[in-house]
């Protein structure tokens, strides 16, 4: 049995655009059909204004993808849609480490992580794909901060 077809996996140009490093997005080459299928395993939370979105300390480990309106990270700054929130706790499994909350009427789609485990056994690729886009954008954030964290080593 031929396997060689199993690790042709798509590269990454050696160096992403400047927008890319700073913003790389989320699901940027994804297709309707990849972003109908991973809403399809979501839930759809709406909040108003002054509403918590994420607690800090509260561990729930999901993803939460910003469909529409505005929140505010309590000491960071606005969010606006599309951006992904809770993603180091939907990764680790840790407590959230930020209050969110919403600045007006917002709706964000929940993706469990059992949700999302069973999302990636039916489309691998669209798993793969999600998974690496997250951690992309952690990357940018670190390498935005980066000589002001200790231990940083690029």
């Amino acid at each position: 049995m031929d396997t060689s077809a199993f690790f042709q996996y798509p590269t990454l140009p050696a160096h992403p655009p400047a927008a890319a490093a700073t913003n790389p997005g989320l699901l940027t080459h994804a297709s309707m059909r990849d972003w109908d299928t991973l809403l399809a395993a979501t839930e759809t939370l709406r909040f108003r204004a002054g509403e918590v979105v994420l607690a800090a300390g509260a561990r729930d480990r999901a993803l939460y993808l910003l469909l529409d309106g505005r929140l505010s990270v309590e000491d960071g700054g606005p969010v606006t849609a599309p951006d992904a929130l809770g993603v180091a706790a939907f990764l680790d499994g840790l407590p959230c480490a930020v209050t969110v909350t919403a600045t007006g009427d917002a709706e964000l789609a929940r993706l469990s992580w059992d949700a999302y485990e069973a999302l990636a056994v039916r489309d691998p690729m669209l798993g793969r794909m999600l998974l690496l886009d997250l951690a992309a954008g952690l990357a940018a954030r670190l390498r935005a901060a980066g000589a002001t964290l200790p231990g940083w080593n690029g």
